[in-house]
């Protein structure tokens, strides 16, 4: 005799994407009403910045601008990264090493600095995003925490992980990666 199918017996495998998939149904506008990322080919929603967020990107942009105005270098408010075939994520600021001659995807080659403003998303920025950093091979990581008013420096990423973490206190010289200056936040 036939069983009916139960539901909760049957496995599902999620959908997995690739990063030029991913990228496709981005250019497609498949999200245009909202923020999503790809992490290991699962589609992750983000929430929408807040105010405090914008505030404190637009300082951090500011501020690596000013340090970098002139040179080589580039600074990028809110940008997308493709850091695997399966991995595609977007930080808020960037300093590329050099000036990149088209509209592209960024790879972490491209990368002097990523940096993240975690106004609610510090486990998420200390943790899976500077794991993917690390792993990707992205020299210098920093992570703007404005509820503790502090920024957690990674530096030399080594086995998946950063080797040097150092926290810098608001107000306190941050040394920009690349460069003899310094800011502060």
């Amino acid at each position: 005799m036939n069983q009916p199918a139960h539901p909760s017996s049957v496995e599902v495998d999620p959908a997995r994407f690739t990063a030029a998939e991913f990228a496709a149904m981005v250019a497609s506008g498949a999200f245009a009403d909202m923020t999503v990322e790809l992490i290991d080919g699962e589609l992750h929603r983000m929430d929408r910045p807040m105010s405090d967020h914008g505030a404190r990107q637009a300082s951090v942009t500011g501020k690596l601008w000013t340090v970098f105005e002139g040179r080589a270098e580039t600074v990028l408010g809110e940008t997308g990264i493709g850091l695997a075939d399966d991995t595609f994520v977007a930080c808020d600021v960037a300093v590329l090493c050099a000036p990149i001659d088209a509209n592209r995807l960024l790879v972490p080659a491209d990368l002097l600095l990523v940096v993240e403003i975690a106004e609610t998303t510090l486990d998420r920025d200390t943790g899976l995003k500077r794991r993917k950093y690390a792993a990707a091979g992205i020299a210098h990581y920093w992570v703007v925490d404005g509820t503790r008013a502090v920024v957690h420096v990674y530096r030399d990423p080594v086995a998946g992980d950063y080797a040097e973490i150092v926290t810098v206190r608001f107000g306190e010289p941050l040394a920009v990666p690349g460069t003899d200056a310094a800011i502060r936040l």
